[in-house]
């Protein structure tokens, strides 16, 4: 059984509380000017550089930010990236895709097996017919969470809940603890739960984290 431990506050001043050996996974702010309660999403270029390093360094961290940024914040060889996977999602905005990095460890794509994409190659069809699948390649569609209600769920930017799942499945395993500093609404937290993950959650805004709270209260 999963243990679950929520922090009301900012992580820069939380982290001490999250043990060295927990994965750091979350999908954090995106300094795009998204509307957060108690959050102001639009810092300096440099000042945002350094939050996020500083709660993701040294850490073993799984990171969800759009490609640019991530290149920009988290490239320079201060970060042991060992895995990038492109999130791919149709929309009629004009990013349809964000990365998600590994720092410090790395998925098993073969965890989360799919199914082949050229199944009329001969090979391909003989481990078809054996019930064989593919391993997870480099990129994942999945879309985007959508037409939920303010009332359901009040956070601007939630993530899909498969793709948490994805995650978790393929880089860690039953009672790893995971902590998601930036937690929202508590997708993670919920991903965790279901796969019978410790889970720390951190959040600064009051009704992002009772909402959060109750999510996960109310997981299978």
């Amino acid at each position: 059984m999963s243990t679950i431990k929520l922090i009301k506050g900012n992580c820069l001043n939380k982290m001490d509380d999250v043990p060295d050996d927990a994965y750091v996974f979350s999908d954090p702010p995106y300094n795009q000017g998204y509307h957060y309660n108690s959050y102001h999403d639009k810092m300096g270029d440099d000042d945002y550089a350094i939050m996020l390093r500083s709660v993701f360094i040294k850490r073993k961290s799984i990171v969800i930010h759009y490609p640019e940024e991530m290149i920009q914040i988290f490239g320079g060889g201060q970060f042991d990236l060992q895995q990038v996977v492109s999130w791919v999602y149709p929309s009629n905005t004009a990013k349809q895709h964000r990365l998600l990095s590994w720092f410090g460890c790395k998925p098993d794509m073969r965890k989360i097996p799919q199914p082949y994409k050229n199944p009329t190659d001969k090979r391909i069809a003989k481990r078809i017919a054996e019930g064989k699948m593919a391993r997870s390649y480099d990129w994942w569609h999945i879309n985007q969470v959508k037409n939920v209600s303010k009332a359901e769920n009040p956070h601007p930017c939630p993530i899909p809940l498969n793709l948490a799942e994805k995650v978790i499945i393929s880089t860690t395993n039953e009672g790893d603890t995971i902590c998601d500093p930036f937690m929202g609404s508590g997708t993670i937290g919920v991903a965790c739960k279901n796969l019978n993950r410790n889970f720390i959650g951190i959040e600064l805004d009051d009704d992002y984290f009772h909402l959060a709270k109750k999510r996960i209260k109310e997981a299978k």
